[in-house]
């Protein structure tokens, strides 16, 4: 996690207790603990929850990207194998080719 995720999550929490306050104030009721502590419990798991979505999304990024490089490793093999055997086989024809056209002109 960064410290900007972090102090985001604070000023998320800190604004909630501050918004709480002032609504309950300005419905005139008197500023109650228990549903300014609900409140900051809320975004606080709200805040935490956000947090740990996102370090979830970043370890599936970062295995996408470990997959996708293994698969160009593998298709590369695949490749240059293939193009191994096309060699030893157009060598193979080319020789036959040549034998057949030498049998051909005696």
């Amino acid at each position: 996690m960064d410290t900007k995720e972090i102090t985001l999550a604070v000023v998320m929490t800190l604004s909630s207790v501050i918004l709480t306050h002032k609504w309950l104030t300005r419905l005139n009721y008197s500023s109650d603990p228990v549903i300014v502590l609900a409140a900051v419990l809320l975004i606080g798991s709200l805040a935490a929850m956000i947090l740990l979505l996102n370090m979830r999304l970043k370890n599936i990024e970062e295995k996408l990207e470990m997959r996708d490089r293994q698969l160009r490793i593998n298709i590369q093999g695949v490749e240059e194998h293939l193009e191994k055997k096309m060699d030893v086989f157009i060598e193979k024809t080319n020789n036959s080719i040549g034998e057949f056209s030498k049998s051909i002109y005696r």
